[in-house]
């Protein structure tokens, strides 16, 4: 929610602020600062540092709205950026997405908070309603991130998915245009996020122009985490239907047009890796190669590499190169699409 000019309000509490002078209590707050609090002043930030001003001043100079965007920017302060705030004046609404229930408690208790003693706000606020939900962990990121989109980017034809460690951006657009401006921005929201970014290890695209082929990604859509072979087997099968790893000629580097597809073949492992995954590297027999065998072998662990830059567990994974042997004669695949690619991936149950 991007929120329009106004003060930051720090509450008292929050900033670890306490009045000088006598006290009953017989330690002081652990990292409190002593500071005189004069009759009629409130604490507040402007342009990053605190100082203060009287509540006649804010009350004379703010608009409802720059209440109610101070008090917003508060609880982002405090650690709730997830949490929105709604006030008619007299009932206040807190919503958002918590991941369980003692986050949708303490923000609800901050929130409540911050409307009562705010010096604006608090002698005019008669009730404030819980209206949070509570979902898990990848679930409540995903509907915040999604809503960002909307709010902030007026991209409403796009959404986040989360499944484990992949992040996958879905939805219908009508243009390469816009599929270009809603992947990067799509990506662009996920990895600035601080708690998405901690638990995301990779964005795939699956957004779909109109009319068009199925995007990369769009095997990962009902992808759950930890599937089962067959559906890690499909999954590999239909991001590599009708695509090529791009390499540089006679060379194990993998062209950057071919990067979306090597981070949806990264999305489907980081779900898969419970199993063991085999990356086969094949070659054509009329391509023009001193060392077929030595080249799928380099190119296939070059894939490799990239898998578990993006942290998919070195232990799911095994690279071998084919040579010139078809893909359809190694594996017994008589697909031809299949057979056409010059990589595939074999899944196959782990040890137990």
């Amino acid at each position: 929610m991007r929120l329009g000019p106004g003060f930051l309000v720090g509450l008292i509490g929050s900033l670890s602020l306490v009045g000088c002078g006598a006290s009953d209590r017989a330690d002081p707050i652990v990292g409190s600062a002593c500071v005189d609090i004069p009759n009629g002043q409130y604490f507040q930030y402007v342009e990053g540092r605190l100082v203060t001003t009287s509540v006649a001043e804010i009350s004379a100079q703010e608009h409802p709205i720059e209440t109610l965007n101070r008090l917003q920017t508060t609880l982002e302060g405090m650690g709730y950026p997830w949490v929105t705030l709604a006030w008619d004046g007299r009932v206040a609404t807190v919503s958002g997405v918590a991941i369980d229930e003692n986050s949708r408690s303490d923000a609800f208790i901050a929130a409540k908070s911050a409307f009562e003693a705010d010096p604006v706000a608090g002698p005019l606020v008669e009730r404030v309603i819980n209206n949070m939900e509570t979902h898990a962990a990848e679930e409540a990121i995903a509907i915040r991130l999604t809503e960002e989109l909307v709010e902030e980017d007026g991209i409403k034809w796009l959404r986040v998915v989360i499944a484990g460690r992949v992040a996958t951006l879905e939805g219908v657009t009508s243009n390469a245009q816009d599929k270009e401006f809603g992947y990067r921005t799509g990506r662009s929201t996920v990895e600035s996020d601080l708690a998405a970014s901690q638990l995301i290890n990779i964005v795939v695209d699956a957004i779909q122009i109109r009319n068009d082929d199925a995007p990369v990604g769009m095997a990962l859509i009902d992808l759950e985490n930890q599937a089962s072979v067959d559906e890690c087997q499909a999954a590999f099968d239909a991001v590599m239907k009708g695509r090529e790893v791009a390499f540089e000629v006679n060379e194990s580097i993998v062209k950057k047009s071919s990067s979306r597809l090597l981070d949806a073949v990264t999305g489907v492992a980081l779900l898969c890796d419970t199993h063991d995954i085999e990356i086969g590297g094949h070659m054509s027999a009329d391509t023009v190669a001193a060392d077929a065998m030595e080249l799928t072998q380099r190119r296939a662990s070059s894939i490799r590499d990239y898998l578990m830059a993006y942290g998919v567990s070195p232990d799911a994974l095994s690279a071998r190169g084919y040579g010139r042997d078809a893909p359809s004669d190694a594996l017994g695949n008589e697909d031809a699409d299949l057979a056409n690619t010059n990589t595939r991936f074999i899944v196959r149950a782990g040890e137990t």
